[in-house]
């Protein structure tokens, strides 16, 4: 606004002329998406077989889908036959294993509380659950983890 000798007079903005460089900045074309997981379909359980003898046991996909089944069919009767285990990995004396998430807690009750004779019935086993997780992720590093604290 300029004044002259009382009268106030508007005087219109110039534009600043548009810029012929351009920008560092570019443009980004992507469009940025976010996607919920709600409940996963599976858990995934850690199991280790322990022994009372000294000897290691022998432990393969049938002999572990047998123990399994086995203590699933003492806990729950023929409801726990009918629970779907899938087998992902035996090592040694570990097995990881894949079930519905619903079965989950079922699946871990009756594998902790589950005792077999072996042999003569002088030797026992019976699986200790190692971990359970709803992402395989949760489990891969857990004996990295539990060996800091073993040594």
């Amino acid at each position: 606004m300029v004044q002259t000798a009382g009268i106030t007079v508007d005087t219109p903005m110039q534009e600043a002329p548009p810029s012929s460089i351009p920008s560092k900045r570019k443009q980004n074309s992507h469009e940025h998406k976010a996607i919920t997981i709600t409940t996963p379909l599976f858990s995934y359980i850690h199991l280790e077989l322990q022994t009372s003898s000294f000897k290691k046991p022998q432990l393969d996909d049938i002999t572990a889908k047998s123990y399994i089944t086995s203590a699933l069919l003492q806990f729950l009767g023929l409801h726990g036959s009918a629970i779907s285990i899938d087998i992902l990995k035996t090592e040694d004396k570990d097995v990881w294993i894949r079930v519905m998430r619903e079965d989950a807690s079922a699946v871990v009750a009756a594998l902790g509380g589950w005792i077999k004779k072996l042999g003569n019935g002088d030797e026992q086993a019976g699986w200790r659950v190692k971990g359970r997780a709803n992402w395989l992720g949760g489990l891969v590093g857990e004996r990295d983890i539990e060996e800091v604290w073993n040594n």
